[in-house]
């Protein structure tokens, strides 16, 4: 019977440690697909960081544009209000500029005046013809007096529409550059978010992996711990043997009925030993 026994523990201890080893093996798929779904996790959170940071630059920057607009359309009202004062001086002095094409400008009628007097002091010109022209030279000089001069205002009319000018088109460029700001931002959330449910995924199949090789790595350490306890049991059957070849009387009630089993040729059974070893 001990032989019986040797060799039936010789098999189950050869099941028992084909069952730690695959038991191992797959304890190391669990921890390499532990390590995956720990690396995806990380990644995951630093990818929600960052798609919160860029939710935060996007409402910032729309924030800034829907301010900037304000500001905008105060700067391109401005413009319009200036341009049609630019404007409006612009045909004044047009028609200024018709009137005066007709009109000698008043240096050049004192030019004249001057010039006349001379002749006459010269005795260059009689004193009627004098007394004419000079008559004439007066009432233009006195028409070129009173014609308004609106050039004096122009410049400074010119720099205000410039200014506003250059207001209204950085305002525009602000507006653009919140607004592209923002639109990247966004762009960059929607990646992310790509990304995001991409890992997830992932992450999903990790975790997987992870339970399905631990399910199987459990039912191996059961088949070897339940090895174990065979020959356990094994061991406490021939201990029971030999002591029966000393004191017949001694032996248990199991341990007697197992032992006719093997010795009738029949295999026992796993049920069998760990009813043995339970009760042992």
């Amino acid at each position: 019977m001990k032989e019986t026994l040797g060799k039936m523990k010789g098999v189950i201890e050869k099941k028992t440690h084909s069952a730690r080893e695959e038991r191992n093996r797959q304890n190391e798929h669990v921890k390499s697909w532990i390590e995956t779904r720990r690396g995806v996790q990380t990644t995951l959170r630093q990818l929600m960081d960052e798609v919160d940071r860029q939710q935060t630059i996007r409402d910032i920057e729309n924030q800034k544009v829907r301010a900037l607009k304000d500001t905008r359309t105060q700067r391109v009202e401005e413009y319009k209000a200036i341009k049609e004062e630019y404007v409006t001086l612009r045909n004044s002095r047009g028609e200024v500029e018709q009137n005066r094409r007709k009109t000698r400008s008043a240096r050049s009628v004192r030019e004249e005046i001057n010039e006349l007097e001379m002749k006459f002091m010269q005795g260059r010109i009689t004193e009627k013809k004098f007394n004419e022209r000079a008559v004439e030279l007066r009432r233009q000089l006195k028409e070129a007096s009173s014609t308004p001069d609106v050039s004096s205002d122009f410049p400074e009319l010119q720099a205000r529409l410039n200014d506003a000018k250059t207001a209204e088109e950085e305002a525009h460029a602000a507006v653009d550059t919140a607004a592209s700001t923002a639109q990247a931002a966004h762009e960059l959330m929607q990646e992310i978010r790509k990304e995001v449910n991409g890992l997830r995924e992932k992450h999903t199949e990790a975790h997987r992996k992870v339970e399905g090789f631990r399910r199987i790595a459990d039912n191996h350490h059961r088949r070897f711990v339940v090895g174990m306890r065979v020959m356990q049991s094994i061991d406490g059957i021939m201990n029971t043997s030999a002591e029966d070849n000393t004191n017949d009387g001694s032996a248990s009630v199991e341990a007697r009925d197992l032992m006719d089993l093997l010795m009738s040729g029949e295999t026992l059974g796993l049920d069998d030993l760990m009813a043995f070893q339970r009760n042992n």
